[in-house]
């Protein structure tokens, strides 16, 4: 086998690895396409590229049919690869989305290192006093001020801090914010943009924000389940 050869086989495997990865991680931890705002895309690309560099490119420059140390060589040319491969499985798991939380303006993404475990431990609720190792958790947002009914839309703007999303205690079940969602949520069409005909639309959307970016929620106008995340 020639060096190319090698380092061919050597990248096709590197790929097959990252994609396996990308088909398990990607679904599960962003479901709702979170993936276009989560961050995952651009470290799975850095995961690939490390992949590369640390596998094939190095076999291209150490393989040589015949030589002593070949498989001491590739042996370190492995564990290089491995030592990578478990560092970008370690970013993707302290990156995932841990809770979407909801608002009355808009929806939040919450990574799992941007819960501190402290703030775990004084969690409104038992079940969101540890992070998910499945897909992140749907969650509404207590208010921060009283006020009565929807009178105030600035209010319930400046009631939203990133702050409190971060902060478990704060975290109602969703299905307590849902009425608010209803009030606030514009009709839409399956992607996002402003419907046509308001009433006869099944979707509503609001803005969804993560640390990465930003989109609109497409969401069910029935149950104000999320359906899917949209950019532009």
């Amino acid at each position: 086998m020639t060096r190319w050869k090698a380092a061919a086989v050597h990248a096709l495997a590197s790929l097959v690895l990252v994609a396996a990865i990308a088909a398990i991680v990607v679904p599960l931890w962003h479901p709702w396409g979170l993936y276009r705002i989560s961050g995952v895309l651009p470290l799975l690309g850095l995961l690939l590229g490390a992949q590369m560099v640390a596998g094939p490119l190095l076999t291209l420059v150490a393989f040589k049919p015949g030589k002593a140390s070949l498989r001491l060589d590739l042996a370190i040319i492995g564990l290089l690869q491995l030592a990578f491969l478990l560092f970008g499985l370690h970013m993707l798991w302290q990156t995932r989305p841990a809770f979407v939380v909801a608002s009355d303006m808009r929806l939040a993404v919450v990574l799992a290192n941007e819960v501190e475990a402290s703030d775990l431990a004084r969690a409104s609720d038992p079940r969101w006093s540890r992070l998910a190792w499945g897909p992140p958790r749907l969650v509404g947002l207590r208010p921060g001020t009283s006020r009565s009914g929807h009178d105030s839309a600035l209010a319930a703007f400046l009631d939203t801090g990133r702050e409190r999303e971060r902060k478990p205690a704060w975290y109602v079940p969703y299905a307590d914010v849902v009425p608010r969602l209803a009030f606030n949520a514009a009709p839409s069409t399956a992607d996002g943009q402003p419907a046509a005909n308001p009433a006869d639309t099944p979707f509503r959307s609001l803005p969804i924000v993560a640390r990465h970016g930003a989109g609109r929620m497409v969401l069910d106008a029935g149950s104000l389940q999320p359906v899917r995340v949209v950019t532009y």
